[in-house]
Formats: C-alpha cells, sequence, structure tokens
C-alpha cells in the first residue's frame, strides 16, 4: 500500500493549485476522541477525549464494487496510522434508503463518523439531527450527501475537470489520436475539430451511467453536456446530437445502475442500436460491462473511454503504441482510488480529532501533504481536492494493471 501512495505522490501533489494554508497546521495523531458509548450527553463535543480509539466508518454505495474496497483500503490505512479503528459497512444494494438505513444503525452504535459515498446527495437530510444529537460526525468521499450536513467532503478532482477531459479522451479516440503522458488534451481536441476532422460525420456520445439519482455521475454528465455544447458551436458540423428531439441533452444516456446485469444490458442496447460512436461510462462497472460487450461484438466500431480501473480493464486496453486504436478501449482515466480514500479517512479522523472542521481555510495533514478545504467549485460548501484526472494508456497499463 505505501509503494503505492509513493508511486502516486506526483499526482497527489498537484492539490497544490488549489491552495495550501501556508501555516502548518498540528495533527494529534494520539487519537483524542469522543466515547463511542456515551450516550447520556447528547450535544457531546468530539473533542472530548477518553482512552478507547475512535472508530470511523466508510459506506460505499453498495457491496462487491472494487472502486470502494479499493477507497476503504486508503480510508482503513489513514485512520489506523492516526490511531483510530476503521470499518467498512456497505450496503447490498444500491440505493439511498439502503445506506440511510445502515447510518441509522451506526449513529445508535455510537460511531464517531461515517464517511459516505454517497446514492443520493439528500437522502440524509432527515437522519443528520439524530446523527448531530449522538456526537457523529457525518462526511462524504466521491459521491457528496448535502453540503448543509456533512463536515467535509473529499473529492478525487473536480467535476468539470473529469466532465471536459472525458468529451477531449471521446474526441480523440475516435480521431485515432495517440494519447502521449502529459499531454494538453484540450489543446488536442482544439486542433482536431479546428480541422474538420469529424465534418459531414459528426461525433455522436452515448453515457452508460451508474443510477439516475448519483450525484457525482450526473454532475460529470452534465459538465460533457455543457463541454459538447460548446465546442459544438466554436466547430460546427463536428459534434452530433445523440439525442434528437431532446432541449436539454446532446447525450444518449442510459443507466445500469452500477449493476453488472443492467450494465450489460445497456451496453448491448447501445450495440444494437448503432447509433452512437463512442460510450463513455463514468463508472468503474458501467467500464467493465461496455468493454466485455463490445470486445464479444467485434461487427460493432463503437469505442470506449470513462472511468475504468486498470485491473478490470487490461483485456479491453492496447499493450502496444502498434495496436492502441485496434482496442476496444484506447485510453480512459480515473485516479489514485487508494489515495481518495486515505485523504477522506484522514479528513474524518482530523474532524473528529477538532484539528479540522471542513471549513474554507481549515487544514489537515497526511503523508507529509497538507490538504486544504476550498470552496466547492461544483457545489454549494466546502471541498478537499485530492489531485487531478490520470490517464491510463498503453504505455502505463503494465505498470498499474496488478496494482489499481
Amino acid at each position: 500500500m505505501k509503494k503505492v501512495l509513493v508511486l502516486l505522490m506526483v499526482l497527489t501533489m498537484v492539490v497544490s493549485i488549489v491552495g495550501c494554508a501556508k501555516d502548518e497546521v498540528s495533527t494529534d495523531t494520539t487519537g483524542t476522541t469522543t466515547d463511542a458509548n456515551d450516550t447520556a450527553d447528547t450535544t457531546a463535543d468530539p473533542k472530548d477525549t477518553n482512552d478507547e480509539p475512535a472508530t470511523h466508518v466508510f459506506m460505499f454505495k453498495s457491496t462487491g464494487n472494487l472502486f470502494g474496497d479499493l477507497m476503504y483500503q486508503g480510508f482503513e490505512e489513514a485512520v489506523t496510522s492516526m490511531g483510530g479503528i476503521a470499518e467498512y459497512i456497505s450496503p447490498a444494494e444500491t440505493t439511498a434508503a439502503a445506506q440511510v438505513s445502515l447510518v441509522e444503525e451506526l449513529i445508535n452504535q455510537g460511531v464517531a463518523s461515517i464517511t459516505i459515498s454517497a446514492n443520493d446527495a439528500d437522502a440524509f437530510n432527515a437522519i443528520s439531527k439524530l446523527a448531530e444529537e449522538n456526537g457523529v460526525l457525518l462526511l462524504s468521499a466521491d459521491s457528496a450527501i448535502n453540503s448543509d450536513i456533512r463536515t467535509s467532503h473529499t473529492i478525487p478532482t473536480t467535476i468539470d475537470r473529469v466532465g471536459r477531459h472525458l468529451v477531449y479522451a471521446a474526441i480523440m479516440i475516435l480521431a485515432e489520436e495517440p494519447y502521449v503522458e502529459g499531454m494538453d488534451m484540450e489543446a488536442k481536441t482544439n486542433e482536431i475539430l479546428a480541422a474538420d476532422t469529424f465534418a459531414g460525420d459528426p461525433v455522436k456520445v452515448g453515457i452508460l451511467s451508474a443510477t439516475t439519482t448519483s450525484p457525482v455521475q450526473n454532475q460529470w454528465i452534465a459538465s460533457m453536456e455543457a463541454e459538447l455544447k460548446l465546442l459544438s458551436e466554436k466547430y460546427p458540423g463536428n459534434i452530433g446530437d445523440a439525442n434528437e428531439g431532446s432541449d436539454d441533452s446532446m447525450l444518449d444516456i442510459k443507466y445500469g445502475n452500477d449493476d453488472p446485469q443492467d450494465s450489460v444490458t445497456q451496453a448491448n442496447a447501445f450495440i444494437s442500436e448503432d447509433a452512437i460512436d463512442v460510450i463513455v461510462a463514468p463508472t468503474t462497472v458501467g467500464m467493465f460491462a461496455a468493454g466485455q460487450q463490445l470486445q464479444n461484438n467485434t461487427d460493432s466500431d463503437i469505442k470506449l473511454t470513462g472511468l475504468g480501473l486498470p485491473s478490470e480493464m487490461a483485456n479491453f486496453m492496447p499493450t502496444s503504441s502498434a495496436n492502441e486504436f485496434e482496442a476496444v478501449c484506447p485510453y480512459m482515466m480515473l485516479w489514485n482510488v487508494i489515495d481518495l480514500g486515505a485523504v477522506a479517512g484522514a479528513a474524518a479522523v482530523s474532524a473528529v480529532e477538532g484539528t479540522y472542521d471542513g471549513t474554507v481555510g481549515s487544514s489537515f495533514t497526511y503523508n507529509d501533504i497538507e490538504y486544504t478545504a476550498i470552496e466547492d467549485p461544483d457545489s454549494e460548501g466546502s471541498v478537499i481536492v485530492v489531485g487531478d484526472p490520470y490517464v491510463f494508456f498503453q504505455g502505463n497499463m503494465a505498470e498499474w494493471k496488478d496494482t489499481l
């Protein structure tokens, strides 16, 4: 695990672009916490101490998702290294109701904090009062809960950067433009479109997403829609409307509910309809399902990109520059999922210890990197940003496929 974090230090260091506090913030790693079993004083200050280490829970959208499992690896490492106890509790079903039910149980058990990757941002509003009464802090990571009820929210990168770069990847892949490490994808995309590369045969994009209510996927999709509209206006005739008849989207969006079989069904629908040029899946479950189906349907010319795990996508990606565009998915993006969980875990511990409160400008330190809460560029409240999107391609897949 430490090896992974070292390998990705360069990626995580880019958090400095969103601003780091100049003054050093000390983090007490002795684990001073609230007594999880003391329910008599319902207004207990999280900074009150006893001899018992605090319990910090990480809850993903559902069980059986490698993305969530890897996030918890980082979460557990950070929490335990800072003197706390980490637990991984997620529902079997990808529903907001299932998450809320578990959160209520955890609050009544008296855990110190719950960090949630939410199926629905507003689903926890009603139960937040119970959490407050019991001195339990609610935080979120990756997929946010409402900013009015959360102490902190941790994201791998900004919504806008993800959405825009997914558009750039789709256009570059269809133009068979090789990815080069560190390249300016926005500049290359504009160069491609300025040459009227797709004039007469405009690009049509399909989305294979998670649930209809998933906050982060919906925000990424909205960013993609905005970027496609801008590019369509700037380079007429190059971007097509994959959702004719709709005034609010140029994208053909299907929902796989982050369920493998549902995602397979929707991927096959794209293939049979044959109305789009590329599937963009902003979910690892959708990426894997689409990769399988496109590889099995060799007559289809549809390409794939999105947010995927190298360990799951290796069989659908190129092994060298010579076969880069013969592969189903020439390149894709994600981030250091383990680091995302680690930073979220460090935020939870720091919040319970009282050294970080989630307000804009408040900071905490983990692994010698200081993370500072900034105004959330994508919603209300504050946010901790871990880094930038990271592109996986034939030049680095051998390094990553056994790691992430």
